[in-house]
């Protein structure tokens, strides 16, 4: 495994990043301070409590937690023991509501709208639920969607009579533009939701959400937003979603925001709010409302459960940003990290670019080809016997078996440098 502190030789910064969507708040420039650099981490790996001895280029899967914040999760959990009683009846509702406003202002959202959830695929099952489908009724997806929220779609459709559409989505990507318009070509008469990832998982694609939304609205079809891998990584006015036809919006905290595992939001338009029950019925289908909405007293409370993980979001988000200087410097560093290392893989393993730089955040996917008798499966798990965390993506709807590379604070581009040449040496080659 090459040094952690070897740098790229000949690296040049990247451009400065475009706008993806005109619904996204532009990441404000962080001057006069420098640009975060990438040829060596910005926080150590003890600062997350990661393994020394591993290289951890796959934070967009499971995250990585800091230390300060699982502290601060460890501090909640302690008071909680101490008075279970006291805690829930006295306590936990007010700290549940102050969660949900510091996540709420920071995705831009009215926290009326917005719950704690453990996972954006619960969050997606909960909207799902709420569907009244009759057979012969569709539901619009894409052949990037991942696999979990398939999933959940052919389930509701299996039971209900309705069926699946899949809108065919070109990877690599050469012309942006073409997203929408396959997305909205595949509506019909029939089609009843659309099921769109801000950030696709498998390619890392960053979808023009306003267009695909606009388009979607034009032809009367509510969108619900696969946003898992977005807080954190991308900024977010999710109110000013609403004008370009965003119905429902779920993302994950535990990824790029760094909160706890088990901590995620589903957001949902004021005027579709109430349709929308938890996938449990407790106690809050009935209390009464005590200044509070039925849509927040339902899903606040679904049972007795650990609420420690949505209560240390406020600490994720003030601990990332101290560890990066800002938010926005943190996004902005991520995402050169993340188009550099791409193009260095790429460089060493004899791979074009998939997609334009401004189609990225902090995620990217190389696609490559794999030497005879080798499984997308069989190399990333020799991968990780030998200390690297790097998911293998295997893709049979796209024909793509690739790399993909995550990039956080305590990553950098030696990492993807080493990672390359060792890919190479076993014989792994870009396509």
């Amino acid at each position: 495994m090459e040094p952690r502190s070897r740098r790229h030789p000949g690296l040049t910064p990247d451009r400065p990043r475009r706008a993806v969507s005109d619904t996204l708040r532009a990441v404000p420039e962080v001057s006069p301070l420098p640009p975060l650099p990438i040829e060596r981490p910005v926080a150590p790996l003890s600062a997350y409590g990661l393994d020394p001895d591993g290289v951890h280029l796959n934070h967009g899967a499971f995250g990585a937690c800091p230390r300060a914040v699982l502290a601060a999760q460890d501090a909640i959990r302690a008071r909680l023991e101490a008075a279970p009683m006291r805690f829930f009846v006295l306590e936990w509702q007010a700290l549940v509501d102050e969660a949900r406003a510091r996540l709420a202002a920071f995705v831009g959202a009215d926290p009326a709208g917005l719950v704690f959830v453990p996972n954006t695929t619960t969050a997606v099952s909960t909207v799902l639920a709420s569907l009244e489908l009759a057979p012969g009724d569709e539901l619009l997806a894409t052949d990037h969607t991942y696999r979990a929220c398939r999933n959940a779609l052919d389930r509701l459709a299996a039971r209900t009579g309705a069926r699946v559409v899949v809108a065919s989505i070109p990877f690599p990507v050469r012309d942006p533009d073409i997203v929408p318009d396959r997305i909205a070509s595949a509506v019909t008469a029939r089609t009843r939701l659309a099921l769109i990832d801000h950030i696709t998982s498998p390619t890392g694609i960053v979808n023009d959400l306003g267009a695909i939304a606009a388009a979607l609205a034009a032809r009367g079809v509510p969108v619900l937003v696969d946003g898992a891998h977005v807080p954190g990584q991308l900024p977010l006015e999710l109110d000013a979603l609403v004008a370009r036809g965003v119905t429902y919006y779920v993302g994950n905290c535990h990824k790029w925001l760094c909160a706890p595992k088990g901590a995620a939001f589903l957001w949902i338009d004021a005027a579709v709010r109430a349709r929308v029950r938890p996938l449990t019925t407790s106690h809050g289908a009935s209390l009464p409302l005590d200044g509070r909405t039925r849509f927040q007293l339902e899903h606040d409370w679904t049972g007795t459960h650990d609420p420690s993980s949505y209560l240390a979001v406020p600490a994720a988000i003030d601990t990332v940003a101290a560890l990066g200087g800002s938010w926005p410097a943190v996004m902005e560093r991520n995402h050169r990290l993340a188009v550099a290392g791409r193009d260095l893989l790429g460089e060493i393993l004899g791979a074009r670019p998939a997609a334009p730089a401004d189609l990225l955040g902090a995620l990217a996917t190389v696609p490559i080809t794999l030497p005879g008798g080798v499984t997308p499966s069989g190399l990333e798990r020799q991968l990780l016997e030998t200390g690297w965390e790097v998911p293998i993506v295997d893709w049979p709807q796209l024909g793509l078996v690739a790399v993909r590379i995550a990039a956080q604070l305590y990553n950098h581009l030696g990492e993807v440098e080493a990672l390359g040449r060792h890919l190479h040496a076993l014989g792994v080659r870009g396509t």
